[in-house]
């Protein structure tokens, strides 16, 4: 009887240490993986290396164009009778003087503008505009002759001065104060302070603007 209890606490040890052994894990059967490093994902085609014998180019500079109406608006010489747009000179150095056969102030200016332009390049544009809606071409052109003055000039019609005025205000139609705008290679427009501009001055504009 004994023997035989002895054998069955055998048994059950046996059957123990078994259902130990089933339930610990053992050791995985494959290494744990290591760490990784992450790859960021890319999306589309690298720029491509530029090339170190391409010599980089700039592109030109396109001319500037004048769209205002006043710049727009045809006029026509009184000398040649050729007609044009204050816009046909884009790209150059404009200076627009508007003034009346009349005008003591303007005539100064003009004598100015005289001994400034000989100081410039020759694409240099000087033009006077008359505003006095009674003035005509003929005395104009004779005006200027008269004077020496060998420069274009034009006559303001009514479109001209309305679209002046719109522009740049009423007192730009004064010729007495001797207004002057001008127009700079790059196509930036400069009302100039009211009142008599030097030679110096003038030349000082002119340059300021690209000339």
């Amino acid at each position: 009887m004994e023997r035989r209890l002895a054998t069955l606490a055998l048994v059950a040890v046996a059957m123990a240490a078994a259902c130990t052994s089933a339930a610990t894990p053992g050791p995985s059967a494959q290494p744990p993986a290591g760490p990784t490093s992450a790859v960021p994902a890319t999306t589309g085609t690298p720029p491509a290396s530029p090339d170190p014998d391409v010599t980089p180019t700039t592109a030109p500079t396109a001319t500037p164009a004048l769209t205002a109406p006043w710049a727009t608006i045809e006029l026509s010489d009184v000398r040649t009778g050729r007609p044009f747009r204050i816009a046909d000179f884009a790209g150059r150095v404009v200076f627009i003087e508007t003034m009346a056969v009349w005008c003591v102030n303007c005539r100064a200016q003009q004598r100015d503008a005289r001994e400034a332009l000989a100081q410039l390049p020759d694409d240099v544009v000087y033009l006077g505009l008359d505003v006095e809606p009674s003035e005509t071409a003929d005395r104009l052109r004779d005006y200027a002759d008269r004077n020496g003055f060998d420069w274009t000039y034009a006559l303001a019609g009514p479109e001209m001065l309305r679209a002046l005025e719109a522009g740049f205000g009423t007192l730009v139609l004064n010729p007495p104060a001797t207004p002057i705008v001008v127009i700079g290679r790059d196509g930036r427009v400069t009302l100039t302070d009211y009142g008599p501009k030097s030679v110096d001055r003038l030349v000082a504009l002119a340059r300021e603007h690209g000339a």
